[in-house]
């Protein structure tokens, strides 16, 4: 690869990809950063058992180191087994079905995090459509319950809570410090929960609104849910993100919210039989209670 840049001396950085089934788009996602001219960018791919002819492409591409799994095994994984293998002082994360899309950002961000060594992950603001008009996200933002809040998400903020794995850069001693990525989540509050442990660390998270990503949200060969399982699904992860990181009051707190508010939950949700109701909200947060019990005293 012939890149070439601005600046004399840069920080090698260590771009990690996870992709199951989204050849075209991984393709995209990788030109755009080579388009970017970083004159040390390496390329980690974590193949998480594509059927669509990604290997294939991937096998011929000799510069990209690769890893190659036989089955999804989740977004957390994945990126923990690539970041094992990366060499950069900083790692990039990025989905699969995105794009960076401004021209020396890579450059403009790490040159920030060299002059500012509190500062561990960094990120631009994330756009649905070609000509980056429509934002889809500043940070993303949750309510007091861990649930996304798509209006605060919106709102321009100095200190984000929260870098999407959509786009984000951190340094790779921060990553190392706090033990990469919870593999419990297999998709999904995984990047705020490795938010959160950083900044518990003293650290510091930006957003430069003049970084942008487009984020196609493309969908192919991805696994269906109906509404109950993705409910299930996400409400196993909330409650668990919640105590872990918020802890038991904030977690009993939501808790009895969900309790006394039933009939506004059931109308909300009519999915919800009485049975899934009390099994998810009574049963199962109570299994996680006592998980994060044995967690604390065994740890």
């Amino acid at each position: 690869m012939n890149q070439t840049s601005s600046i004399s001396k840069t920080p090698i950085t260590s771009a990690v990809l996870v992709s199951w089934n989204r050849c075209d788009l991984l393709q995209k996602a990788i030109q755009s950063l080579l388009d970017q001219n970083y004159p040390s960018l390496e390329i980690i791919v974590v193949d998480n058992g594509s059927t669509d002819g990604s290997l294939d492409w991937l096998r011929g591409q000799d510069w990209i180191k690769l890893i190659e799994n036989t089955q999804n095994v989740g977004a957390s994984a994945a990126r923990n087994q690539g970041t094992r293998i990366a060499s950069g002082q900083y790692i990039i994360y990025m989905d699969s079905d995105a794009e960076l899309r401004s021209s020396g950002a890579l450059s403009k961000l790490i040159e920030y995090m060299e002059a500012n060594p509190l500062t561990a992950g960094a990120a631009g603001i994330y756009y649905t459509d070609q000509a980056l008009t429509k934002l889809w996200c500043w940070s993303p933002c949750m309510d007091w319950e861990g649930y996304f809040n798509p209006t605060a998400s919106m709102q321009p903020t100095e200190s984000p809570q929260v870098l999407s794995t959509c786009f984000s850069i951190y340094r790779h001693e921060a990553l190392s410090e706090i033990g990469g990525f919870d593999e419990y989540y297999f998709y999904l509050y995984e990047d705020g929960d490795l938010s959160q442990r950083i900044l518990k660390k003293g650290y510091k998270l930006l957003v430069d609104p003049e970084v942008k990503i487009l984020h196609h949200y493309a969908d192919p060969g991805r696994t269906k849910q109906d509404q109950l399982q993705f409910h299930y699904y996400t409400e196993r992860l909330r409650m668990y993100f919640l105590i872990k990181n918020w802890g038991v009051k904030r977690f009993l707190i939501s808790w009895w919210h969900k309790i006394r508010y039933y009939n506004r939950i059931r109308t909300q949700f009519p999915y919800l039989s009485l049975l899934n109701y009390l099994d998810i909200y009574v049963l199962r947060s109570l299994l996680c209670l006592l998980r994060y019990s044995v967690f604390i005293r065994y740890r």
